[in-house]
């Protein structure tokens, strides 16, 4: 008979509420097509659009084995298809002896809930506590957002999903009116509490969603203010417990199911209550907490996942939280509003290696809104991740043929550090318009030049796209044809780094030699 794994149980008890995760075996011999899974059209085609094949892993959980488990006493919470397991809850501890007698289960987790005060809040999770866009331009012009916005993408037809610890009043503020007034929330679902109701929770993944899909014109407009919503409850604020993480995984197979294109996760675990559940920097190698492996799992099923890299910077434990260290996924640190970065943004790399975080937006001074209804900041990771899934799901919009692996390249590809990355700001700040760019290339046989920042202001270099250039030549000249600067570069990175002098407030012209083509670009300085 296969052996039954126990891990960590509670002393009998027959008064306590007990949680525990159950791994199966296998599907109960079910067989793989469309009927069988649970995918809504809109899943199915978004795996088929990138090829992505529906696997074992896409079946259900085996109701037979559902319904066994049941039998014995326990209460279903939530299943996952991509594990292959539920979480079950009891009263009586000496139940989960019996599942000895199933030869299908081959694990059983007991997360042993204990429950601390709120004081405990602000550490947990990613928090640290001025046009159209009002306050909110910086933080996505530092993006070249805006851009995009005017080219007509501001994230319609996308779906965001938004896993956070509640959505506190999103129901009765104003900022979020006109999500409601044209459907663009398209459901909820608590997690930890079994119930479809998130607006009585806390109140952080409120402030969250404010940076995606806040509109009040004049005073706070988000990134992607036109993208519609599943709002997705997963943590259990008053707790630090790892059966967290498991509400997380069923949250994205959630996801996944709907047809959700994006997910935000501004949470990060690292400590537990349980200290025998902590994960230490060798859990960071993105195939370890339960929580990285489900975010790896979304990724492949064409989902693109942004998730805050978290606030321990300036702790004794400066790294990443999980899910941060995930592969296939945008981890995002944070600057301030001028670019510099926050002492609080955890540091990279994960514990093999990979550059994290990918990217970086404005976490430091961020522009979110209260539940007091008014227009404030706040600092954590928590807020550049939304800005940048936001950004991001209008950068699809505008290239809905590419896959979640072409979108994430193009976005880090953008960043301005992407030929010297660090551990701090991974790859840098993005720049949108210069990942719109690489995405709208569809013959990278005939060069191409896409230069950033411009407007320039208050920069000594500028940063080049050259498509199909190893060896380039280029010179910066005023209007009056003076050469102002001059060099050869040999770079096999489409991303050319421009060293130019101070200059005045003017117009100038980049010349780009690439073989015999002769590429120009105007070049704005502004005070």
């Amino acid at each position: 008979m296969r052996s039954l794994i126990l891990i960590f149980l509670l002393p009998l008890s027959l008064s306590a509420q007990h949680k525990y995760w159950i791994s199966f075996s296998d599907k109960g011999g079910q067989i793989i097509n469309t009927t069988e899974v649970s995918l809504s059209e809109r899943a199915i085609e978004r795996r088929n659009r990138q090829n992505i094949a529906i696997s074992v892993c896409d079946l259900p959980v085996y109701t037979d084995y559902i319904q066994s488990v049941r039998n014995i006493g326990f209460n279903v919470l939530n299943r996952s298809r991509w594990f292959n397991g539920i979480m079950v809850s009891t009263n009586d501890s000496l139940l989960v002896n019996s599942l000895a007698s199933l030869p299908f289960v081959t694990d059983v987790y007991n997360f042993q809930t204990h429950n601390t005060s709120n004081a405990r809040l602000s550490n947990k999770l990613e928090v640290i506590a001025s046009s159209f866009y009002g306050d909110a331009f910086r933080q996505l012009d530092m993006l070249n957002g805006h851009d995009i916005h005017q080219l007509g993408y501001q994230g319609e037809g996308m779906h965001i999903a938004v896993l956070d610890a509640g959505f506190r009043k999103v129901d009765e503020l104003a900022a979020f009116e006109s999500l409601f007034e044209n459907n663009q929330i398209l459901g909820s679902w608590d997690f930890v509490a079994q119930e479809s109701s998130v607006y009585e929770d806390h109140s952080h993944g409120m402030a969250v969603l404010s940076t995606i899909g806040a509109r009040l014109e004049g005073e706070f407009v988000g990134t992607a203010p036109q993208a519609k919503f599943w709002l997705l409850r997963t943590e259990d604020a008053a707790s630090e417990n790892l059966i967290e993480e498991y509400n997380w995984l069923c949250a994205a197979e959630f996801a996944d199911s709907v047809g959700a294109d994006i997910i935000n996760s501004s949470l990060g675990y690292t400590t537990f209550d349980i200290a025998e559940q902590n994960h230490t920097y060798a859990d960071l190698d993105g195939r370890t907490t339960p929580i990285s492996k489900a975010a790896v799992m979304a990724s492949r099923k064409g989902m693109i996942v942004c998730s805050s890299a978290g606030n321990y910077g300036n702790n004794s434990w400066h790294y990443l939280g999980a899910p941060a260290d995930a592969d296939s996924i945008l981890s995002v640190g944070a600057v301030y509003a001028d670019e510099t970065p926050t002492s609080f943004s955890s540091f990279g790399p994960s514990a093999d290696n990979r550059v994290k975080p990918s990217v970086s937006a404005q976490g430091g001074n961020t522009t979110v809104y209260s539940t007091g209804d008014y227009v404030t900041t706040s600092n954590g990771t928590s807020f550049s991740s939304p800005i940048i899934a936001g950004m991001t799901a209008c950068l699809w919009q505008a290239n809905p043929d590419k896959t979640n692996t072409e979108v994430m390249n193009a976005i880090m590809q953008s960043a301005h550090l992407y030929n010297t990355p660090d551990d701090q700001l991974g790859y840098g700040i993005p720049n949108y318009t210069l990942a719109n760019a690489l995405l709208s290339i569809e013959d990278e046989t005939h060069p191409f030049l896409s230069v950033y920042p411009n407007p320039l202001k208050n920069y000594s270099q500028l940063y080049a796209f050259v498509a199909n250039a190893e060896n380039i030549t280029y010179g910066l000249y005023n209007l009056e044809g003076k050469l102002l600067a001059y060099q050869e570069v040999s770079s096999s990175s489409r991303i050319i780094q421009i060293d130019i002098p101070q200059l005045s407030v003017g117009v100038y012209l980049l010349e780009v030699l690439v073989g015999e083509e002769r590429l120009q670009e105007r070049i704005v300085v502004t005070q």
